[in-house]
């Protein structure tokens, strides 16, 4: 299953609102990145930068501005084409899917989260959310 989105297992902290586009629709489970302060939009490629996890649907044109984001948690992720490794630093490889970082990545914003199990492509793994940035 290719582009997965995010499954919460466990909730560690309760969502935030978020900024977002009216006109966006944003899908539950949606990994999110930072497009300004406080504001998220769905992730489109490798190397986006942290903004969490859509913890609603938002509707496209239903008017809110806001949107709950998983900041921290527990959840289910899928493994991209290079796999994870256990114990290190994630970042997203593809839209919604993952892979082991960089030594400097948490200095670019890159990181998601601490691998709590190994995964090679297509598999799905645990990720502490918003550790090791």
């Amino acid at each position: 299953m290719a582009n997965a989105n995010l499954v919460l297992v466990y909730e560690l902290a309760p969502p935030i609102p978020m900024t977002c586009a009216d006109g966006t629709g944003i899908a539950k489970g949606a990994a999110l990145k930072l497009s300004g302060a406080l504001t998220v939009v769905t992730c489109t490629a490798a190397d986006d930068k942290f903004g969490g996890v859509a913890a609603e649907e938002k509707i496209a044109n239903d008017g809110k501005l806001t949107i709950s984001v998983y900041r921290d948690g527990i959840f289910k992720a899928e493994a991209g084409s290079t796999g994870i490794a256990l114990g290190m630093p994630c970042k997203l490889e593809a839209v919604n899917e993952f892979t082991t970082t960089a030594a400097n990545n948490s200095d670019l914003g890159y990181n998601w989260g601490i691998a709590l199990e190994a995964a090679t492509d297509g598999q799905f793994f645990l990720l502490d959310l918003g550790r090791g940035n």
